[in-house]
């Protein structure tokens, strides 16, 4: 090496974040170099960045300057006919536009994003400081009567310390006019002696709501000291909303609210009630929560899945059938039946996705719009297996279209999408689709989250160097094995049999009948596959 190692780290730190990693991927000694803590401290204080977030070390300079350089948040609005060509902006890293998306300004103080939510005028985003910014002016609508995407301009600061935060569940935004937001506040409170707290009483969690049209705190809610809250998710309407609450401990408790009380009276109390789950389930600790406007998701440490539902029609949307739905007991959990542990979920009104650890997609509910992906239109009372073309990063079910954000082996990411593409909702394809197709939207190839509204996409995007990876590939079985050793053989069989055929007339029959009889493929690639050898089957006949 011609340059000592001091001077080559006073050079990284004049570069790019993307310029150190590939610098690093080199060689060895390089990639030695690239590691250095103090090469990334300088490039974060030449940057103006911040120093690193509350739940890393003070010392990790790295992940809080890559945080800072993958951040973005991308829109991508949804045209309303099928000649609509949408909003066309540059790229992100430059060069020629070509897709209707647009990259949103990033708040100077944030440090990568961990989610993003639209209400009905504006957009949160939350970073890994605890920070909840809310952009304004994002979506507008044109002189014309379409919606337009223009740069976000305005970002003002909603609330420090955020722990989680949530808003109405429907997928119509005009419902989500309050935000509530799980956050940690020092506040002194007075406890009574009788209580016999010895922890510290000058920091607690609290619930704060805020009006999303003018950031209005309009009401507060405050805990006691000995809970530790994770997450926050909602339920139900206005009139009776309530808020599920997830302990560091897995436990899940409840209270209601009614939103047209918060702001008429100010001592309006509310009571904090154990969920049924935690007390029927006491040995199994929740670790993730998921809500729709009449339905909770819970899912375990161990990766099993619980549903409670609400109604007897959300009930018969899922299961197919009202029989077991119980409505003196809506809370009971009831448990999903799946062979392998569960990572990652969305739910909707009346569908539900279910992620787990080797990147399996599993299906259930109303599929009356092919949003489930299995190739038609029947509903499904469990959870059915879907197959992806790609590895999956994470999936969202809207009202009647499922949406997932996927990634091939070379890195580049995609999103495709199925159910109903009514209003443009899947960009690419109008018409809708009953399988998963790729969909005509630019995706950068760190994003990490989707979600998706009436009007447009979001595409999340940031990089954690820390954090562990959620799917992993999981090996066979025996079963699988020898499942997967006979499915080979079958099919090389039937290979034998085309090639032994004379001519390519008979050739093509062979291997029509073959996929009309034994391929295990959906309903709608089957068809596909038959009417395609018919055509081809009759061009060579006419050749003869």
């Amino acid at each position: 090496m011609a340059l000592p190692p001091e001077l080559i780290e006073e050079i990284l730190s004049w570069v790019t974040a993307c310029d150190v990693i590939s610098f690093g991927a080199t060689c060895h000694a390089f990639h030695e170099l690239s590691m250095s803590q103090s090469v990334w401290r300088k490039l974060c204080h030449r940057q103006a960045i911040k120093a690193p977030p509350p739940n890393s070390p003070m010392s990790d300079w790295r992940r809080t300057a890559i945080l800072k350089y993958s951040q973005a948040l991308y829109l991508q609005t949804f045209s309303r006919g099928a000649s609509r060509p949408g909003v066309s902006v540059r790229s992100h890293h430059g060069g020629r536009p070509r897709y209707p998306a647009i990259e949103a300004v990033s708040p100077p103080l944030a440090l990568g994003y961990r989610r993003a939510m639209p209400t009905r005028d504006h957009l949160l985003l939350w970073d890994h400081q605890g920070t909840l910014f809310v952009l304004h002016n994002s979506i507008i609508s044109s002189v014309r009567g379409w919606r337009t995407t223009e740069r976000a301009s305005i970002y003002s600061v909603l609330c420090h310390y955020v722990k989680d935060f949530a808003v109405d569940p429907r997928s119509d935004i005009s419902f989500r006019q309050y935000v509530y937001v799980l956050a940690r506040h020092n506040n002194v409170m007075q406890l009574p002696d009788w209580l016999n707290y010895s922890g510290p009483a000058s920091a607690c969690d609290c619930v704060d709501v805020y009006k999303q049209d003018n950031s209005q705190r309009v009401f507060r809610m405050t805990f006691h000291p000995s809970l530790n809250f994770t997450q926050i998710r909602l339920t139900g309407s206005e009139l009776n909303r309530v808020l599920l609450l997830l302990t560091d401990s897995g436990l899940v408790y409840a209270l209601s609210v009614n939103e047209s009380q918060l702001m008429s009276s100010p001592s309006y109390t509310v009571q904090l009630t154990l969920r049924k789950i935690s007390t029927a389930q006491p040995c199994l600790p929740i670790q993730q929560l998921y809500s729709s406007y009449s339905s909770a998701l819970y899912v375990t440490v161990e990766g099993a899945v619980y549903i409670e539902v609400h109604s007897a029609g959300v009930y018969r949307q899922l299961f197919g059938t009202q029989q077991g739905f119980d409505r003196n007991d809506v809370h009971s959990p009831l448990p999903l039946s799946l062979p392998y542990k569960v990572v990652k979920c969305s739910i909707a009104l009346g569908h539900l996705c279910l992620l787990d650890e080797g990147g399996r997609l599993f299906v259930m509910g109303n599929n009356r719009h092919g949003q489930l992906g299995t190739g038609d239109k029947m509903d499904r009372g469990e959870p059915t297996q879907v197959a992806l073309t790609l590895a999956p990063v994470d999936v969202f079910c809207g009202l009647n279209h499922t949406l997932a954000l996927l990634q091939g082996e070379s890195g580049d990411r995609e999103v495709q999408g199925c159910g109903c593409g009514e209003g443009g909702r899947l960009p690419g394809c109008p018409k809708g689709t009953a399988v998963f197709l790729k969909l005509a939207v630019k995706v950068p190839r760190t994003a990490r989250s989707l979600c998706a509204s009436k009007d447009c996409l979001y595409l999340l995007c940031c990089h954690d160097v820390t954090e562990p990876p959620v799917f992993q590939a999981v090996p066979l079985g025996r079963e699988e094995e020898r499942t997967e050793r006979a499915e080979r053989e079958r099919l090389q069989n039937h290979l034998s049999e085309i090639r032994e055929r004379a001519t390519a007339q008979e050739q093509l029959e062979t291997l029509r009948g073959a996929v009309r009889s034994h391929m295990t493929l959906n309903a709608s690639f089957k068809d596909f596959l038959n009417e395609a050898l018919i055509a081809i089957q009759n061009r060579c006949g006419d050749t003869d």
